[in-house]
């Protein structure tokens, strides 16, 4: 069952982007992964408080493969540069 990855990011410094952005998608497709939508200004429709400075939707092939994904050795500096220079919130969604 394909399972879905929302990521709400917001930056507190820009230093890990080029890094990530440059590899971080080839991962993702190795894992079967593959970004839905992504935006850099995301347009809020309703709701109130600090919005995303990106927000993300990814597919991959099933929940347990985004778990496998975010726990991988080969992630996780990407991860822990990510979690130093931004705040993250992730939701995983199974359809």
């Amino acid at each position: 069952m394909p399972a879905y990855l929302v990521v709400d990011v917001r930056y507190d410094d820009m230093g890990w982007t080029q890094a990530y952005r440059r590899d971080v998608p080839a991962m993702i497709a190795a894992w079967g992964g593959r970004y839905l939508a992504k935006s850099l200004s995301p347009e809020r429709l309703e709701g109130e408080g600090d919005g995303p400075d990106t927000l993300a939707i990814l597919e991959f092939p099933s929940a347990d493969i985004v778990r496998q994904f975010m726990a991988s050795p080969e992630y996780a500096p990407y991860a822990k540069a990510r979690r130093a220079g931004a705040r993250t919130t992730m939701y995983l969604l199974e359809g």
